[in-house]
This record gives C-alpha cells, structure tokens and sequence, in this order.
C-alpha cells in the first residue's frame, strides 16, 4: 500500500503556485495542506488531489464568530483533511491548547474530515484524556503527525532508530493509528524516513513548495 505523502504550504503559495501543483501533481496518496484562500480555486482545477486545511475552528456551528473557518465549510467545499494541533500554532497563537484542540479534533471528526493531528516528544502530555479517548473511538478518522521540534524547519533529522523507536511507541499507546513522521523531510531523506518499520507516511512542510521535488518524494513512497 502506498505511503501517505501529505504536503503542509504553511502561510505560502500564490495563485501561480497553485496553478502549477494543478497542472504538475497527481497521485491518490497526495494530500496538499493549502491555505484557505487557495482551497476553492485548487479544487476548481483540480480533483485528483486530497486537500486539507491547516486548521479548523473551535465552533461547530455557524455564528457570528468573525474570521473562523468551521470544518463543516471546509467539508462543504470538497476539503477531506485537517491539519489540527501543528507546534508553530501552539507556540505563536497560544489558541491550540489541549482543550481546544480536542474541540477541534471532535468538530473535523463530526464533519467528516480525517484529522491530522500534530505532536510532538512531549505527545503523552499534550493528548490529555479525553483526547486519547476520541482518537481511540474514531482511530479510521485521525491520524498522528510526529513531529520533534528539534526538526521542525531546522534542516535536522532525528536518528532514524530513534525516529523509528518513537512510532513503534506512539502506535502502541493509541491502538495502531495511522502514523506519519515530520520534520524536515525532503527529496533526500524521504525514501530512508518512509522504510522506517510502522511508519504509514510523511508531513512535508517547506519541501511541499516544489513541484518537482514533492514528485521525487512521491516516487519513493508508492
């Protein structure tokens, strides 16, 4: 079965970009995280490709909550993913604590979407209880993003055993879920990252930008 190559564009991309993934790109294990803006006009190009949203709102139903995106819209308009949780936003925003991130998880579950939820070596202190219970009850619906901080756009890897010790770990802890590594995955690293025993695909964040080598790593994950 191929690997899951999901590509994370963070607050990058222009329309030019988005007309040339729409002409370049095609695989079924493709999933392009985009910028909301950027996910309509995608999908008017294109529907070979799975979207996902890099965040969803904490509101389930639709209100007079100005600038929130609610995972009922993201459905709506042919979305099937979220990126929940990632660190930057945990960081920058201090809105993605664990409770609203469970908010989060829950609403994209009720929608329809498949979570992609970001953690990170602290993983056993940043799913709280009810969190590892909602992942447990909807485990063909989420799928944990491991990603260490010290790889997140630094150009670092982690030790392959110990990235690979880490996923045997995660599985164990929530039954067997989907299991993705991140973390300064590219052209170059991928095909080593994606034999990793266990691992079921890879979350590409600056890479993710470049046709030509998202290509490349495509080719190592089928």
């Amino acid at each position: 079965m191929s690997k899951l190559i999901v590509g994370n564009w963070k607050m990058n991309g222009t329309t030019d970009l988005v007309d040339e993934f729409s002409r370049m790109m095609e695989a079924d294990n493709l999933v392009l995280g985009l910028p909301y803006i950027f996910l309509s006009s995608f999908r008017s190009k294109t529907g070979k490709i799975k979207l996902a949203a890099q965040d969803c709102s904490i509101f389930s139903e639709y209100g007079s909550y100005t600038g929130e995106v609610s995972a009922k819209m993201l459905r709506s308009i042919g979305v099937e993913y979220v990126i929940l949780g990632h660190s930057e936003r945990r960081a920058l925003s201090l809105l993605d604590s664990a409770k609203n991130v469970y908010r989060k998880l829950s609403n994209a579950i009720e929608a329809g979407l498949i979570a992609i939820l970001c953690i990170d070596e602290s993983y056993d202190q940043l799913i709280d209880k009810n969190t590892a219970k909602l992942i447990e009850e909807n485990d063909e619906k989420v799928i944990l993003a491991y990603e260490p901080l010290s790889a997140i756009g630094t150009g670092v890897v982690p030790d392959i055993l110990e990235i690979a010790e880490q996923i045997v770990d995660i599985k164990e802890r929530y039954h067997g879920v989907t299991t993705l590594y991140g973390g300064s995955v590219n052209s170059k690293n991928a095909s080593e990252i994606l034999s990793i025993e266990g691992i079921d695909g890879v979350l590409i964040g600056g890479a993710s930008l470049k046709a030509a080598e998202m290509n490349t790593i495509l080719s190592t994950g089928l």
